[in-house]
């Protein structure tokens, strides 16, 4: 079986798992997140880190499935959460004494992994679980459309850009941490993602208006992603983040414009939704 073939296969059954899990319920969506979160997580940390401190890479990883899963537990023990976030980390920073080296290091590294995965993925879900300033029930404020758009969107400025790219690609657009992107292709896929996403609207029934701006800021801030996570490859001198998914790489690959771009469309989600 040729790579061409083997991710055709795998990318069926990606998207039919991820868009299952996002519309039958609030929970499986939550599990979703959590298995990208965690799965995401382990990789970063084995990319940065290596073998140093696993035991926080552990520690850290399992923070960061309580912070994005926060919406289900948090309510009113907001105060237990927060003293045992500061006390987690606190304790971080007592276990880099015993190291015998690169013990400072380590903590920024821990750290960016929750900012980079861990939170986005928080404000992912919710974005597309508040309703009106109310925390009722999940299954009352659940906006599973909402969050298949996204993937959707995001999707969609993958494959344009690459078909787009393909097809007229002539000028590089960051060449010395992505080679293959081009200024074509991008521009390819702003126009025809923005543009799907007035289809987007009517099929989901959100604001035409809405979504075109959440589909530029997908476009644009999922390409940023997608070389943020191309130069931390280059920098650490690995082809994928991981090979979980085959003939894709790993969860970091697929993600990584996602996690870069949620911070900007969960916004609108939460603000003008």
């Amino acid at each position: 079986m040729n790579n061409f073939t083997l991710r055709a296969i795998t990318g069926f059954f990606f998207i039919a798992f991820i868009s299952g899990m996002t519309l039958y319920s609030p929970y499986t969506f939550l599990i979703l997140l959590l298995l990208i979160g965690g799965l995401g997580m382990m990789e970063y940390y084995k990319i940065v880190m290596r073998k140093e401190a696993y035991f926080l890479q552990l520690i850290f990883t399992l923070l960061g499935l309580s912070i994005i899963s926060a919406y289900f537990w948090i309510d009113d023990r907001v105060d237990f959460a927060l003293f045992g976030v500061v006390l987690l980390v606190t304790s971080s920073f007592i276990y880099s004494l015993f190291r015998q080296k690169h013990s400072w290091k380590n903590i920024p590294l821990l750290l960016s992994g929750l900012f980079y995965i861990a939170f986005p993925l928080f404000l992912f879900l919710l974005s597309v679980m508040k309703s009106d300033g109310q925390y009722e029930s999940p299954q009352m404020e659940f906006k599973p459309y909402l969050a298949l758009n996204l993937f959707v969107l995001i999707w969609c400025s993958d494959t344009f850009a690459y078909l787009c790219g393909k097809a007229f690609g002539k000028h590089k657009l960051f060449e010395k941490i992505s080679p293959k992107k081009t200024v074509e292709g991008f521009i390819g896929a702003l126009v025809l993602t923005v543009g799907f996403s007035i289809l987007l609207s009517q099929w989901f029934g959100i604001s035409v208006k809405l979504n075109l701006l959440i589909a530029f800021l997908s476009v644009v801030f999922g390409t940023l992603g997608d070389l943020v996570e191309s130069q931390l490859k280059r920098e650490h001198q690995i082809k994928d983040s991981g090979t979980i998914i085959p003939g894709h790489g790993g969860i970091l690959d697929r993600f990584d414009a996602l996690f870069i771009s949620l911070p900007f469309t969960t916004a609108c989600y939460y603000f003008l939704a």
